[in-house]
């Protein structure tokens, strides 16, 4: 009977620890899939910046850019090849598209842009 007392603190103890620290961080995506890589986002990490909304990842990447470039990405807001919200991983890149400036989310896009500028460019007058 005196050891009873214990053995349940103990279980207590290690039910607790087993279903609260063994248990996976709820903060986390659950999708575990990998990112595609038909969109040419092979060369580069898209990691570093987790536990940030698009947003404030967006802004942090345009306070790395001058106060004109950073409006200008930041009214442009997606890229044009990939559809991804400029910023979300790193600063974007401005690309001179005849004379307009066009931003992209990162050097992969770079090369579908310029071999399909009219087709990119047409994309973002719509938006």
């Amino acid at each position: 009977m005196k050891y009873m007392v214990p053995f349940s603190l103990l279980s207590v103890i290690f039910i607790s620890i087993f279903l609260f620290g063994c248990g996976s961080d709820r903060t986390q995506p659950t999708d575990s899939s990998s990112p595609s890589t038909s969109d040419g986002h092979v060369d580069h990490s898209h990691q570093g910046m987790n536990g940030q909304t698009d947003m404030e990842k967006m802004n942090v990447a345009l306070s790395k850019l001058s106060t004109e470039d950073a409006a200008s990405a930041e009214k442009q807001h997606v890229c044009p090849v990939s559809g991804k919200m400029l910023g979300v991983m790193g600063p974007p890149q401005k690309v001179d598209a005849n004379g307009q400036p066009v931003w992209i989310c990162c050097d992969g896009c770079k090369g579908k842009l310029l071999s399909n500028l009219d087709e990119y460019l047409a994309k973002l007058k719509k938006e």
